[in-house]
């Protein structure tokens, strides 16, 4: 009797962990959110009445901000910004924060000379309508490897200043003694023994010196530069005839 009534408990038991066990596999469980991808917020839309006090103030929250990466189908790019240029650094932290230039491609590329990007063919985050007020340092010239951003021309843009989105890297190459001597004679240049130095050994495009702002520098991936340059245009508009994009974020 007594053997009887354990093996009665014991068939008991194991149905009910039986039980518990296939309870326990079928349990929903709960499925877990898939994570939302955070949009970098919108800008305020910049005027040409706007624009400085709004750099301005951007620049002096981010006092430390000053290297930059420009991740490019061909590769990294590392940029410094220079603190001497307060308006066209903050200019670039703020657009590259808010993911302007992931949008735009390198449009402009000229072998031996520069590179130019920040535009789209492309719909885009809107900035506004300004330019930046010219910081043409005469300290700053354009060796190879330097960053400044483009304008319109003296006739209809006599106080140079820049456009917010253009920005170019010089590739640039050594040049003789004879045609860095005809820059010097056609742009009226006063380049140091140094500059003239650096100009026939590393390279650069003179011709650009103190019409245009100089805003950064190249310090990693002078050959990412050299491999966007190489690649084939439009012989017209020398657009790439493949996009080379990119996507820039500041390195905090």
């Amino acid at each position: 009797m007594r053997t009887s009534f354990l093996r009665f408990v014991l068939a008991f038991t194991l149905a009910g962990v039986s039980a518990f066990s296939f309870s326990a596999c079928h349990r929903k469980v709960p499925e877990t959110p898939a994570p939302v991808k955070a949009e970098p917020p919108t800008p305020t839309l910049l005027t040409q009445e706007t624009v400085v006090d709004t750099l301005t103030a951007y620049g002096q929250a981010h006092p430390q901000d000053s290297l930059v990466l420009i991740s490019t189908s061909k590769g990294d790019i590392t940029i410094r910004l220079f603190k001497d240029t307060p308006l066209h650094r903050a200019n670039f932290l703020r657009l590259a924060d808010f993911g302007f230039f992931d949008k735009t491609v390198f449009f402009r590329v000229e072998k031996d000379f520069m590179i130019q990007g920040g535009r789209t063919d492309q719909p885009n985050i809107k900035i506004g309508g300004y330019n930046i007020p010219q910081e043409i340092r005469p300290h700053y010239y354009h060796k190879r490897g330097m960053v400044g951003m483009a304008r319109y021309g003296d006739k209809e843009n006599p106080e140079r200043m820049s456009s917010p989105r253009d920005f170019y890297i010089v590739q640039g190459h050594p040049l003789s003694p004879e045609e860095l001597a005809a820059n010097i004679q056609e742009f009226n240049l006063k380049l140091s023994p140094a500059q003239k130095k650096v100009y026939r050994t590393l390279g650069g495009a003179p011709n650009l010196d103190q019409q245009y702002t100089i805003f950064g520098e190249v310090v990693e991936g002078m050959s990412v530069v050299d491999s966007i340059a190489a690649v084939p245009v439009d012989p017209q508009q020398h657009w790439p005839l493949k996009d080379v994009t990119m996507k820039v974020r500041v390195l905090r």
